[in-house]
């Protein structure tokens, strides 16, 4: 983990320095901000790999290399290269990417396996490389022949000519989906993601695209031959090496979000079974008596755990309220998943940082295999949902265009079934889980790393029949049978018929009441004459508009000290926001 940015064709060292001062809780090992006449260039490092802090980026000649991530398979490229002659000047994952792009050019990101934002910088050439899931951010803007690029919205928003604007065609997906289904698009017009696998290169004022990975396409059924018992073994041992990897990468103490669920406990019974010493594991709850609270220290205590649990209440929610939407760079929506999801993994992550500097999560399994009930095992219902909210934006043509390739008619089943797994793993994995996930542990400075999403693992998934994955009344079939003789071993077999609660669970009570809280401070009048009140449909969704935008548009991402939610609404200062 750790945070990048630079401005290309502008020598502003002002304007870098507070560029990367504004996103320097990713990286809390470094801090280096500087320039040429050509460039200026800033990187704060979060040290996982090596017991030397490598400044960031690190220089091969007239070139920069900045990566935010981790590459688990460096040490095999290393070795590969090096039988083949080529030397390194140093002993480090970014000497590895830099010889990787002498050699192979824009198809040198496909050789990596793990979780990267990449950017190379030279006299006359700007690249941006972004992995195939989007685990790692990466933003850019153009201005004029300049390009501004970083890890954070707020990091672009720092430089002088840059003018926060909203994108309505984004805020359209947004208010549909939950999150933005397109992949290169934010919430600011003209400020752009690098695509999930793809290579953006700008030179001589023009910009070029390259996609490195393509996402296989589910299919349905399996095909002749297929073995579901031999691919429920061998989606095991997959997990098993990919996790043995993950954990020897890098020398830090590494810990486990634990909801008692399917996920996390197969990831934590792994690393169990894997190592000689207790798995450190974390769970969050609003109450005593929840069902993942529970699960979670059973499971804990099977495996003979490290286990921590943190309680909290109303009050721990709305003050870190502010602070997660400053961090999501977003608006906190309903749609595909509930909104309460992102700020309780905040919650957890402040607690864990405590503890461990990386910690692994869940994230990607569902997408992977099928395991959001009803949306998977009732597609058809999942679809009038999605109609219902489009109906508010039937003048966005390319939106609705969207929905109806995704639900085509005649209503088929099988057919929303598939696009939905493929619909899913793009924009609702890289612009919902991932982003949130991302800014929640960069927030204070630790790493999470989605283990599901290891490059063996998912490729290998999704070349799995979705029959394999998600029926009616059924989800995540081959990964529960892939976990059930490990889950036996230790005595939680019962895990695997535990209905899906996911991390909203944690704050159940707190959801109750925040809901309550709102409607006494957003009246049915203020919705009614909020000047997007196209977007609005509850006080909950005002409060979740009105602070983004305070923190994003009236004080271009910088959050104001001692921002507190009621007070906000007592003295009106949201009357005041819109102009």
């Amino acid at each position: 983990m750790c945070g990048i940015c630079g401005i290309f064709n502008e020598k502003n060292q002002a304007a870098i320095t507070a560029m990367l001062d504004s996103i320097k809780h990713r990286g809390p090992d470094s801090f280096d901000a500087r320039g040429n006449d050509n460039y200026s260039f800033g990187g704060c490092r979060l040290q996982i790999v090596g017991e030397r802090i490598i400044p960031l980026p690190s220089t091969f000649s007239d070139n920069l290399v900045f990566l935010n991530g981790e590459i688990y398979n460096y040490r095999e490229l290393e070795n590969d290269l090096g039988s083949q002659g080529i030397s390194f000047e140093h002993n480090s994952e970014e000497a590895v990417i830099f010889k990787l792009f002498q050699k192979y050019g824009e198809r040198a990101p496909a050789y990596l396996k793990g979780m990267f934002a990449i950017a190379i910088m030279a006299e006359d050439k700007l690249i941006l490389v972004r992995d195939k899931f989007g685990i790692k951010p990466l933003y850019y803007k153009k201005l004029g022949s300049r390009i501004i690029f970083a890890s954070e919205i707020k990091s672009i928003l720092q430089h002088p000519e840059v003018t926060p604007k909203i994108n309505h065609s984004a805020l359209d997906e947004l208010s549909v989906f939950g999150y933005i289904a397109s992949l290169d698009q934010t919430l600011f017009e003209g400020i752009y993601q690098v695509s999930p696998g793809h290579v953006i290169a700008f030179e001589s004022g023009k910009k070029t695209s390259y996609k490195f990975a393509e996402l296989q396409e589910s299919n349905l059924l399996a095909r002749e031959g297929d073995n579901y018992e031999s691919a429920a073994i061998m989606l095991y041992a997959t997990i098993k090496a990919s996790m043995a990897q993950m954990l020897a990468h890098g020398s830090q103490e590494k810990g486990f979000y634990l909801s008692g669920g399917m996920d996390s406990s197969l990831l934590a019974s792994v690393a169990a079974s894997l190592s000689g010493k207790p798995v450190s594991t974390f769970t969050l709850s609003d109450s005593e008596e929840s069902e993942d609270l529970l699960s979670a220290r059973r499971v804990a205590k099977a495996l003979g755990a490290n286990h921590h649990e943190f309680k909290i209440g109303i009050n721990d929610y709305l003050k870190e309220l502010p602070h997660f939407i400053h961090h999501y760079e977003n608006i906190i929506a309903g749609g595909v998943f509930d909104i309460h999801g992102g700020i309780a993994f905040q919650l957890l992550s402040e607690k864990i940082s405590k503890h461990v500097r990386v910690a692994f999560s869940g994230e990607g399994a569902d997408e992977l295999f099928g395991g959001y009930p009803w949306t998977y095992t009732h597609p058809l219902g999942f679809s009038d949902r999605i109609r219902m909210r489009l109906e508010r934006f039937r003048d966005n043509k390319k939106l609705v265009s969207l929905v109806d390739s995704l639900f085509p008619q005649p209503e088929d089943e099988d057919i929303y079934r598939k696009n939905i797994f493929d619909f899913l793993i793009k924009g609702g994995l890289a612009n919902y889980h991932l982003w949130s996930v991302d800014r929640s542990c960069s927030a204070f400075g630790f790493e999470v790393r989605p283990a599901y999403l290891y490059d063996d693992i998912a490729d290998f998934a999704l070349s799995l029949p979705i029959e394999y994955k998600a029926r009616k009344n059924e989800t995540k079939r081959i990964l529960k049978d892939a976990a059930l003789p490990l889950f036996n071993q230790y005595g939680i077999s019962d895990v695997i018929h535990r209905q899906k609660r996911g991390m909203p669970t944690a704050v159940n009570n707190i959801a109750s009441e925040l809901k309550e809280l709102a409607q006494t401070l957003i009246t049915n009048k203020t919705i009614s004459k909020h000047p997007f009140k196209k977007y609005i449909i509850n006080p909950i969704d005002a409060i979740m508009f009105d602070l983004f935008f305070y923190i994003f548009f009236a004080n271009k991402g910088n959050l104001p000290d001692g921002l507190d939610v009621i007070e906000f609404y007592k003295e009106g200062v949201n009357e005041d926001l819109y102009g």
